[in-house]
């Protein structure tokens, strides 16, 4: 609105450069009054930042000075002796100084090679600029009023140039304390007022008054509206912007800008001063972009060669892969979300029998044993769980044998290198028929297959009898003479007879252990002592007798002691019986029962 009505005032008013100047006040201000808002809108944790914009608020009211002066001036108040124009200008320049320096002091988030290019491509567009500079300085043969403009306008245009790298170099690199619009919002503004106060003031031909102010009321108005835009992106000092791709085009468009430059100098005012400067500007720049080639050339052919290396090593690392996958026991699967086998490891069809080339396309129901986690409801628990799921599993084979796999499942649908379920088989048929054996070994007596006492604990649950149980307590007798007489060969084939007869006298729900020695301990469950007593009578009758072994026939004789309790500790029991046993040896009687606190002998 500012811009639009000084505009207005420039084109129409009889006083233009002062209503030009009234308009730039109000704008200056607005910058000053946004830019001193983002120091103290800025986060403790960002102090750079909040610098930054300080530096920028001293800088707004330098602006405003250098404005007020010409403001002053033109309502006729300023001193005769001091030329308004000389302290604009230095004001203006110190402004652009101070809003300069915190860019050029800012540090660059890229390091090494990339800071270099960044570096060449700031050079470039600055010398794009500086083209541009130098021929408005010196068009239509316009110079300075005396030596103090001539170095203002050296220092302004220094400055500017200055300006120019600091924003693109900040641009290019993503460092920038404030956002891609505010970049953007800010360089144009600066670019403008700079190039105006390089120009503004010269003595000779002028360009077009109202094209100058016009473009000082847009630089006025694009710097006023910096600071909201910055405050609108809320962009923290510390937030990388990512190099845009217009941020990659600037060398190339500065140096297009540098060529029709060049061509409409040569066309409209031949070899002049300021087209001479054109061609140093276009030789320099391309100078720049020759270096900066040669800079991307050779970092293109390292990041080829480490593309290469990288390549052979992960082409190696995929034989590798793919080496194991296809040589190894184990079955891999992936299946996708609706349940098909998207892959199947070849092992597929010497762990299941089932051909890979068959089950991928298929559904795994369908293409895999009936019993394997494939359902519905199995299949519905592993897609909405992204937990690993292991689960033991045993398949029928057609000779009638077990065959036992272990399954782990993972689900890597979320995963876009295997979006689906990885399901890896294991066939652990021998490790499961190992744990058997050494199971068998831990809880059987070697000799006589019967089990053993830490089966027995084991089978009445950490040692208790429970219910109605009874114990019989069986000791051979005259087995050490066995043993002296014929050797302990013969004594352990008389062990193995005994086991094997004792095992076809009781029921399937009752156990026969060895507890070493010539002891045998049955553990008869629900049983009376009357019911364990008829029990002890018949194993005592049918193993009477003799017992053919290694060609020979031994008189087995067998004393039994029976103890009955109900929810007591089998030591308890076992211990009864024994003081029942020795009682039965002692009668001659065969058997006795521990009942209470007496043991009473029954005769056989």
């Amino acid at each position: 609105m500012f811009t639009a009505a000084a505009a207005l005032l420039v084109g129409l008013g009889p006083r233009p450069r002062l209503a030009m100047y009234e308009t730039l006040c109000v704008l200056y201000g607005l910058y000053t009054v946004g830019a001193l808002r983002e120091a103290r809108r800025g986060s403790p944790k960002e102090p750079r930042t909040r610098s930054f914009w300080r530096w920028a608020t001293v800088g707004g009211v330098l602006l405003v000075a250098g404005s007020l002066v010409q403001v002053v001036a033109g309502v006729g108040a300023w001193p005769a002796a001091a030329s308004p124009m000389m302290i604009t200008k230095t004001l203006a320049v110190a402004a652009f100084a101070t809003i300069t320096w915190p860019m050029l002091a800012w540090p660059l988030n890229v390091a090494g090679r990339q800071r270099l290019r960044v570096l060449l491509d700031a050079a470039t567009v600055v010398c794009g600029v500086g083209v541009f500079t130098w021929v408005l300085a010196h068009d239509n043969g316009a110079r300075p009023v005396n030596e103090l403009d001539l170095l203002l306008t050296l220092l302004a245009s220094g400055v500017l140039v200055a300006t120019a790298f600091a924003m693109v170099r900040l641009i290019l690199s993503g460092s920038a304390p404030f956002s891609p619009a505010t970049a953007a919002t800010g360089t144009s503004a600066l670019l403008l007022l700079a190039i105006g106060i390089a120009t503004d003031g010269l003595t000779g031909p002028q360009p077009d008054a109202r094209l100058l102010f016009t473009s000082k009321l847009l630089s006025g108005a694009l710097l006023a509206v910096t600071p909201q835009v910055e405050r609108i992106t809320h962009k923290a000092r510390d937030a990388v912007v990512p190099p845009r791709r217009i941020s990659g085009t600037l060398p190339y468009l500065a140096v297009a800008a540098a060529q029709v430059l060049l061509i409409v100098q040569l066309g409209k005012h031949g070899l002049t001063v300021a087209t001479w400067g054109v061609i140093v500007g276009m030789a320099l720049i391309t100078a720049l972009v020759t270096v900066r080639q040669k800079v991307t050339a050779t970092d293109n052919d390292r990041l080829i060669d480490r593309l290469d290396a990288t390549l052979a090593t992960l082409s190696a690392q995929e034989r590798r892969f793919r080496s194991l996958v296809q040589n190894a026991t184990d079955v891999t699967l992936v299946v996708d979300r609706a349940g098909d086998i998207v892959y199947a490891s070849p092992s597929l069809g010497t762990v299941l029998g089932v051909s890979p080339q068959d089950a991928v396309g298929r559904a795994a129901c369908q293409a895999l044993p009936a019993n394997l986690p494939t359902g519905a409801r199995r299949w519905a628990e592993q897609l909405s769980s992204h937990a690993t799921h292991r689960d033991e599993l045993h398949l029928r084979q057609r000779d009638g044998t077990l065959k036992y796999l272990e399954l782990i499942s993972t689900n890597l649908l979320d995963d876009p290198a295997v979006n689906g379920v990885v399901i890896n088989l294991r066939d652990v048929t021998e490790a499961k028929d190992l744990q058997r054996r050494l199971r068998h070994e831990a809880t059987h007596d070697a000799l006589t297959g019967l089990a053993n006492r830490a089966l027995l604990n084991e089978q009445l649950s950490a040692g208790r009898a429970r219910g109605d149980s009874a114990v019989l307590l069986l000791d051979l007798d005259g087995f050490k003479e066995v043993n002296d007489q014929f050797g302990h060969h013969v004594g352990d084939q008389l062990l193995v007879v005994v086991a094997r007869r004792l095992r076809h006298m009781v029921r399937p729900v009752d156990m026969v252990a060895r507890l070493g020695g010539d002891e045998f301990v049955v553990l008869l469950r629900h049983e009376s002592a009357e019911a364990a007593m008829v029990t002890a009578r018949r194993i005592l009758q049918r193993l009477a007798g003799n017992a053919y072994v290694d060609g020979r026939n031994l008189q087995v004789q067998t004393s039994i002691g029976v103890a009955v309790g109900t929810d007591v500790e089998f030591d308890t029991l076992l211990r009864h019986a024994d003081e029942a046993m020795y009682q039965a040896k002692r009668s001659g009687c065969g058997v006795a029962l521990h009942s209470g606190m007496n043991t009473e002998p029954a005769a056989a």
